[in-house]
This record gives structure tokens, C-alpha cells and sequence, in this order.
């Protein structure tokens, strides 16, 4: 038998090692090298038609060196090669390396915003692929993004592909229908040169992202004999960004890439629910189309309250479904939970952090949902306020129980009260002062401990008051304003109607009647509530008092709806000093949520109602 070469084995060998020393493996001035095809051959086969087989050439860049080249950048801006040396972007590499591209180029905290929509567009572009001979046809690279804002969808980017050198582009995976693993985040707002298109648009810092196509031939975006383009098209509007998106290890071949993903994980988070009495059951669907879900990685992650974190594993239902369950809760419970899972291979993946109550609130909404932009309140002082109105969640009176604030960026604030009225806000009733914004994500603010009731058919008026300090502290409102009669501003003292868009403040109001437990003074000739301490408490509280003759004592805890948490004392008791403990448990021993709780004394035909705050 004897074998022949068409081409040289040791030629091509050159050629792969040449290109990989600019971390890019191709040649003739970044063009790929062609098909190499090895003959072999017999003796027998001299003079008859021979058998070819083709051996491929991917297209592989880690961006290991100082030059964008040989990929181009167009738009309003540019890309660059950007390093773990920088301050701002990615401080570590991705697979490989510590160099990638990035946009912005320059090493700055935050990408130019041009202060008008649609705001800029930038891109980066692949030098042609010849893919004559290919029968299929793979992307896999990594990104990190650094947008404005962790969940939103102001600023994003996609992926296009061109093939006819660049002509003509077509995003990939345009109805994130999973052509793309993981696809993209979510529908632009509208706001950008991209307008809604699907993008990947939530920030990953500060972890980078794998991606990795299906296959591109099969699924019409590109055939044999074309000739390719990928870019990476990245639009932001008018409003402050973030650091920025980058680019690494991009692998265009005929091949799939090796399995790079971890788990995807489809879940439906829990609303708020009433239901004291059954457990809460997460389920989620989990798949991976790499080496498979490693079935005994997937775990439920759940905090009541701030208690400690509780790891379960998931049960498999079948078809790919997991379940577990979360006990039952008391009203008021905050429950914040995130689902993690791993394939076979070690890579793991892991949901956001979910967070639902147990309450019978109501949650009174204005906004759509949908952040524009901040209104122009930005001095210590002023302030942004809606005014809700408790009819329109079907009550007639409430606690006020949470707020929620969606602000634009970090910074000191405090909440203030007042009464709604027919028209401009009014009487102040309370505050909470020394808050501070994490940033950029709906804030929830407790105030339940103020103790605020009310029955007024107006509502009341509740928003916030910009602290002292350098940071300011925008409040992010929708597109159009649908409440006019709703919005106010509160600058230099002044109460203004908003203009521009709804706030995005929303109040969740605890249902009640005032015919349940208020608090009431002490007949001191008959006894005396000396102490209760502390208060507020976390664990126990240590309740201290003098009766002037014996009497039948009865001492229990109510929460906010009138109904009984703890009997404490029922029985005589003869006169001089006693004490009683409540631990914060409930007459089955459980422990109850953080939130405000009546004790009720009453001694002989004398009683008395004093609040206590449980803040765990």
C-alpha cells in the first residue's frame, strides 16, 4: 500500500503554528487558509478516481496581542484591545490569557453617553471566512457586560452574521428562540439605535458569559461556499452606562465547540401569597445541551428573613423538572430564594435571587414597569412622591407596610409621609431618615414599624427626600405619565406636579380595620407596665410590671390584624413585681417574622396595649 500527500503534512503544520503566534489561526493577511485535502491512495487505486478528505481550518482568537487587526471596528465609537492591567472592565481573563476586546476602548468607568436618543452604536467585525466545504457551521466566544443598570434593557448588544462579505447582516437567534446558548436577556426598551430587538442586555460582572451557536448551516443562516462575516454590534442610548462589553475566545468552525455551558435554568418566580398553612413549592426546568444536567447538583437556596441560607436538593421529577418545597410561613415572612445547578463537566450555573412574602398586603402600582428615564431632582432636600390611593386595591384602610424605589444610582435619602388630600399633599405624619441606595435596582424599604393607619379616602403621599452628600440621587419614572393627578415633586420646598413620567415608588399597604387592637394607656392604681426590653428586640423580650394587688393577668400577643400570636400569662398572680419573656415564637413554637406586634395586658377589668417591633 503506498500513501500519497496532495499537500505536505509538514506545510500545514507551518501554517497553524505561524497563525497562532498572533493568536489568530489564519494566514495570507488574516484569510483562512483553505481546505487542505490529503489523498490517500493504494496501488490498486492508481488510475482510478481517488478518495479525498478534507481537513478544516477553524477561525480561533483569544486577542492575544496589541492590534484590534484582523478584525475592524465601525459605528459611532470604536473597540480596542483592553487587559486585566485596566481599572475599569473585566479584571480577569475568560478562558485563556488576559487580553480581549473591549468597548469602550479607552480604559474609563463608564462608556460615552451622548445625552440624546437614540444614542451611539458601535461594532466589531470579523475579517471574511471562506467556509466552501463546510457542511455546518459553529460560533462559540465569551462576554462580559457592564450596563446601565444590573436587570434593565437600556444598552445591549447582538450577534450578526454576514455571508456575503459583509453586504448583508442578519442577527442570529433574533426571537431568542435558542439558536444561541445562553440566548439573550431580553427586548431592548426601545430607547437605542437597536429599538426592541432581543439583546444581551443584563450585566454579568463579574463573571464572564459562554456562548455557544447551534448549528449555523442547519439552521439556514449561512451555507457552504460562503463567504462570512460575525460582528458584534453593541447600542446604547442617551442616558449614563456602564464600563462597557467585551469580547473574548471567538471560534468560528465546522465543529461544535467543546461544552463551555452550564445549565439552563427556566423558572417562574413565586408572587407574594397569602397561604400560612402549605409549604411553597419552586419548581424549575433544567437542561443542558452540552454533557447533560448532573442531576444530583440541583439545589434550591432559601433565606427567611435574614436567617441562614438552607441548601436542598432539588427531587427530579421527569422531564427534565425539579421541584422543592419552602415550610410554610407566618405572615409578613420576606422569603428570598435562587436555584443552582451543574452538567457533567463542572460547569455550573445559577439563577438570580428571587424574593416573595407571605402577607395579604396589597401592592399599589402606578408605573408600567418599564424605567425611561430620571426626572430632574438631584439637590439634598428635594424629592420625588406618589400619592396612593387604597380603593383602588379594593381596601378601605391600611398599614403602611413597604415601599419600593427604583433610583438611578447610589446615594443617601430619606422616607417621608404625608397625608393625601383632594389636592396638594398634606400634613406631614412621618419619616425615616439615613437610608442609603445600593444603586441602580429596585429598593424595598420596611416601614411598618411607623405604625402608620389610616382610613383616609385620599390615601397618603409617600416618596423620598434626597440626603446630604455628593452623590445624587435620581428617581427613575416610565415613559409616559398616567397618573398626572398622582406625581408629585417636592423642590425647594415647594410641592410641583410631574411632567414627565410616572415614579417608579411603589407602597404595599397591610389590610385592616380599626375595630382590632391600639394601644391604650395604663391604670396605674391598679398596675403598672414598668419595662420592655428590649425594644425593639431580636430574640426575647423581657416584660416587667407591678401589680398593687393580686389579680387574674392575662398578657398576649396579637399581630397587626388582630389576631393571637402567643398567650403568655393567664392566670392569678399575687401583688408586688413580676416579669414574663417572649421569646418570638407562636403558640405551635415557631418563630415569627420580623414586624410590629401588640402585647396586651389586661388585670382584672383594667387593660393595656403596648407595641412591640421584631426585627430579626
Amino acid at each position: 500500500m503506498m500513501k500519497t500527500l496532495r499537500y505536505p503534512m509538514i506545510l500545514f503544520c507551518i501554517v497553524i503554528l505561524s497563525g497562532l503566534g498572533n493568536a489568530v489561526v489564519i494566514e495570507n493577511q488574516h484569510q483562512p487558509v483553505p481546505n487542505q485535502v490529503v489523498e490517500f491512495r493504494s496501488i490498486s487505486e492508481v488510475g482510478i478516481n481517488p478518495v479525498f478528505y478534507p481537513m478544516r481550518q477553524d477561525f480561533v482568537d483569544s486577542f492575544e496581542r496589541s492590534t484590534i487587526t484582523p478584525w475592524t471596528t465601525e459605528g459611532d465609537t470604536i473597540w480596542g484591545i483592553r487587559d486585566t492591567l485596566n481599572t475599569y472592565g473585566p479584571q480577569s481573563c475568560a478562558v485563556s490569557g488576559y487580553q480581549y476586546a473591549g468597548h469602550p476602548e479607552l480604559d474609563v468607568p463608564e462608556y460615552y453617553s451622548p445625552g440624546a436618543n437614540p444614542g451611539l452604536l458601535t461594532r466589531l467585525v470579523s475579517p471574511a471566512i471562506d467556509i466552501t466545504g463546510w457542511d455546518s457551521l459553529f460560533l462559540s466566544f465569551n462576554y462580559w457586560g457592564d450596563f446601565e443598570g444590573a436587570s434593565t434593557n437600556f444598552d445591549g448588544g447582538i450577534i450578526e452574521i454576514s455571508t456575503n462579505s459583509g453586504a448583508t447582516w442578519v442577527q442570529i437567534d433574533s426571537l431568542a428562540e435558542g439558536h444561541l446558548n445562553p440566548t439573550y436577556d431580553s427586548p431592548l426598551a426601545n430607547t437605542g439605535q437597536l429599538g426592541t430587538a432581543w439583546a444581551y442586555c443584563y450585566t454579568t460582572n463579574p463573571n464572564w458569559v459562554s456562548i455557544c451557536s447551534q448549528d449555523l448551516v442547519g439552521l439556514n443562516y449561512a451555507a457552504a461556499g460562503d463567504q462570512i462575516k460575525i460582528r458584534f454590534t453593541f447600542a446604547y442610548d442617551a442616558l449614563s452606562g456602564g464600563q462597557g462589553w467585551y469580547i473574548d475566545d471567538v471560534r468560528i468552525a465546522d465543529t461544535s465547540p467543546p461544552d463551555l455551558q452550564p445549565p439552563t435554568i427556566v423558572h417562574t418566580p413565586l408572587s407574594d401569597t397569602t397561604d400560612t398553612l402549605s409549604d411553597y413549592t419552586i419548581s424549575a426546568t433544567v437542561t443542558d445541551e452540552g454533557s447533560g444536567v448532573d442531576t444530583d447538583s440541583v439545589y434550591l437556596h432559601y433565606q427567611i428573613e435574614s436567617g441562614p441560607v438552607v441548601d436542598i436538593q432539588m427531587a427530579d421529577m421527569g422531564s427534565d423538572v425539579y421541584e422543592a418545597d419552602i415550610p410554610a410561613q407566618v405572615y409578613h415572612t420576606d422569603i428570598y430564594y435562587s436555584i443552582s445547578a451543574a452538567d457533567l463537566v463542572g460547569n455550573e450555573g445559577s439563577t438570580p435571587t428571587y424574593n416573595f412574602e407571605v402577607t395579604n398586603a396589597r401592592t399599589i402600582i402606578y408605573d408600567d414597569g418599564q424605567p425611561n428615564f430620571a426626572p430632574l431632582v438631584t439637590s439634598p432636600g428635594d424629592g420625588c412622591f406618589a400619592q396612593f390611593i387604597f380603593s383602588e386595591v379594593g381596601i378601605d384602610s391600611g398599614l403602611l407596610h413597604q415601599v419600593k424605589f427604583l433610583f438611578e444610582g447610589p446615594g443617601p435619602f430619606d422616607v417621608r409621609v404625608y397625608e393625601g388630600t383632594a389636592g396638594l399633599p398634606g400634613a406631614f405624619i412621618d419619616s425615616m431618615a439615613g437610608l442609603t441606595s445600593p444603586g441602580y435596582q429596585w429598593y424595598t424599604v420596611d416601614i411598618t414599624y411607623l405604625d402608620i393607619k389610616t382610613n383616609n379616602p385620599f390615601g397618603v403621599v409617600v416618596g423620598y427626600i434626597i440626603g446630604p452628600g455628593p452623590d445624587s440621587l435620581g428617581l427613575l419614572r416610565d415613559s409616559t405619565l398616567d397618573y398626572p393627578d398622582r406625581m408629585w415633586n417636592y423642590v425647594s420646598s415647594v410641592w410641583q406636579g410631574e411632567s414627565g413620567g410616572d415614579h417608579m415608588i411603589r407602597l404595599k399597604v397591610i389590610p385592616i380595620t380599626f375595630t382590632g387592637v391600639s394601644e391604650t394607656p395604663t391604670d396605674a392604681s391598679v398596675f403598672t407596665l414598668s419595662q420592655i426590653a428590649p425594644n425593639p428586640m431580636r430574640d426575647n423580650a423581657v416584660i416587667e410590671y407591678q401589680l398593687a394587688t393580686g389579680q387574674k393577668v392575662c398578657f398576649n400577643v396579637y399581630d397587626v390584624l388582630g389576631q393571637l400570636v402567643k398567650k403568655l400569662v393567664d392566670h392569678y398572680e399575687p401583688a408586688g413585681s413580676h416579669r414574663v419573656i417572649w421569646d418570638s415564637r407562636d403558640e405551635r413554637g415557631n418563630s415569627v417574622a420580623s414586624g410590629i406586634y401588640f402585647l396586651q395586658c389586661k388585670i382584672g377589668n383594667s387593660s393595656t396595649t403596648q407595641k412591640l417591633l421584631l426585627l430579626k
